[in-house]
């Protein structure tokens, strides 16, 4: 027999995962805003152990689904708790927001590391180039390359 209320505390579980992972993704964003790269470190450890709390949690909610028989399609988890437990459907939309919220903080994130790592990159060839030496940076794929000649940073 499906029980709604243990669907609603799984729920909660995940959603206070997630809070706090969002917590972690804004501080690394103020971090990276302001300029504080010092800082990132103290982060990465909290930040790293918060996702893989995060995943348990909300992949425990998407199993309990699989084992009830409830599609995990978005609409059809809606339906089931608007049929079976009103009460989850609000607390199933926070979730979903914060997850929005997480994944959006942190693909900007990403694009303001990989912004900084091109302005370093762009900095260091061209001290380079005027000393009249080659350069090996990391690509953005991780990747070392060589690059020579003069590189134009753009501006921020």
């Amino acid at each position: 027999m499906v029980q709604p209320e243990s669907v609603l505390e799984l729920i909660e579980k995940a959603s206070a995962a997630l809070a706090e992972l969002l917590q972690l993704l804004q501080q690394e964003q103020d971090c990276l805003v302001s300029n504080r790269i010092d800082d990132l470190a103290t982060l990465i450890s909290a930040k790293q152990q918060s996702a893989g709390k995060t995943e348990q949690a909300t992949g425990a909610v998407e199993e309990w689904f699989n084992a009830n028989g409830i599609a995990s399609r978005e609409a059809d988890i809606r339906q089931w708790l608007a049929a079976h437990l009103p009460q989850g459907a609000g607390a199933w939309e926070t979730l979903r927001e914060q997850a929005r919220q997480a994944s959006a903080i942190n693909k900007s994130n990403g694009q303001l590391i990989d912004t900084r790592r091109q302005l370093v990159d762009g900095f260091v060839a061209e001290l380079a180039h005027e000393r009249g030496e080659g350069t090996q940076l990391y690509s953005g794929s991780g990747q070392l390359t060589g690059r020579t000649g003069p590189f134009t940073r753009g501006k921020a």
